[in-house]
């Protein structure tokens, strides 16, 4: 039987297997129809802040795993979802908040539609921005635990043999789609790509992460697949050392997929798939701290100051950091130096009259920080 092409790809190529045999193979492997209901999934581990149902088998959550800890998880099928989760995986998402994230799924939306949840989700994330970087901070120089890039010794054993859509699918060309959609970086990111693997597999610790993202699939038709992702978390102590926490978990049906994004570094990271008889996808791309691209160089000619005014607790009261926080600018002209300042301010504390933000105005007065 000649094999058939998994996903789109390039145009002329773009076809799934023809519908007939598809229909009596999926019958007969006893896959869901399209019609049914998505098999039941793992409880949320965590707070769930907005959920999206974009279709009966593709989801968007928003989760929050600890104060300031937020993934934006994307759960479908590989195959009925391919043009969607083609689309999201070209978005660039690095930088933006969640009040973006939801408006990009959301069409005709506009700011003040945004869930209240996430905009003070948003305040916590500036707020453990900061406390992040202080320990990545005390970090440096301290031995830490490295996990090695790569699979895991146990990919070399493969899974029993299926009989099913696996004898005829086009595994070679699945790969090269994953490797297209999930691999590809920008300029200041980085990939490791992992594909055909039985068993478990999974990326090595990525430190000080200011973006990071993670996709699984269970590419298999056999089998389910434990997705992952930790972090590392450290004392204040040196001396105490660090461990290495669950920060998402699920488990993937077969021929499901899930999208695991943090805009909340910095942090170290890694990610595996394992606990499947059948092959398994990983993809982790990320930046650091260190990978900032540098601003638009132009003439120091003006320089500005951002004021920090009125701040608020997450409860919605007065904060103690009311008038005490800064930036300052230089650029040839007030207005990007304007921009330049609010940027910088809006780093060590979530901008705007918001639970855990603060409000702000900017001017040229360097003899007081703060409102």
């Amino acid at each position: 039987m000649s094999q058939q092409r998994a996903l789109p790809r390039a145009p002329g190529a773009r076809a799934l297997l023809s519908s007939a045999l598809c229909s009596l193979l999926l019958t007969a492997c006893g896959a869901p129809s399209p019609t049914e209901a998505p098999p039941a999934e793992a409880a949320v581990p965590g707070t769930l802040l907005h959920e999206l149902k974009l279709s009966d088998t593709r989801t968007v959550r928003f989760i929050e795993t600890a104060p300031g800890e937020v993934v934006v998880a994307e759960s479908g099928h590989m195959d009925r979802d391919a043009a969607h989760l083609q689309a999201a995986m070209q978005e660039d998402t690095e930088a933006k908040e969640l009040a973006d994230l939801y408006l990009s799924h959301v069409p005709g939306a506009k700011r003040e539609d945004v869930p209240a949840a996430l905009v003070q989700a948003q305040g916590r994330i500036a707020m453990a921005r900061i406390i992040q970087a202080r320990e990545a901070a005390r970090e440096v120089g301290r031995a830490a635990e490295t996990l090695p890039d790569g699979p895991s010794p146990l990919n070399a054993e493969r899974g029993p043999a299926a009989a099913s859509l696996n004898d005829t699918w086009d595994w070679v060309g699945d790969k090269a789609w994953f490797r297209s959609n999930f691999c590809s970086t920008t300029a200041t990111q980085s990939a490791t790509c992992i594909t055909d693997y039985w068993y478990g597999s999974y990326s090595g610790a990525k430190d000080n992460t200011v973006f990071f993202r993670a996709v699984g699939l269970a590419a298999g038709f056999d089998s389910t697949a434990y997705f992952y992702t930790k972090f590392k978390s450290c004392s204040i102590w040196p001396w105490e050392g660090c461990e290495w926490k669950v920060s998402y978990n699920s488990t993937l049906q077969a021929r499901h997929y899930l999208t695991l994004t943090w805009n909340s570094g910095p942090r170290s990271r890694w990610a595996g798939i394992d606990q499947s008889t059948d092959r398994v996808y990983l993809s982790t791309v990320w930046s650091t701290s260190s990978s900032t691209p540098p601003p638009q160089q132009e003439p120091c000619n003006v320089y500005a100051r951002a004021h920090a005014t009125t701040c608020y607790n997450l409860d919605g009261t007065i904060s103690s950091i009311s008038n005490t926080l800064c930036a300052d600018a230089c650029a040839g002209s007030y207005s990007t130096a304007s921009a330049w300042a609010t940027q910088a301010l809006g780093t060590q504390v979530c901008l705007g009259a918001y639970a855990g933000c603060c409000q702000y105005y900017v001017d040229q007065n360097f003899n007081r920080c703060g409102g």
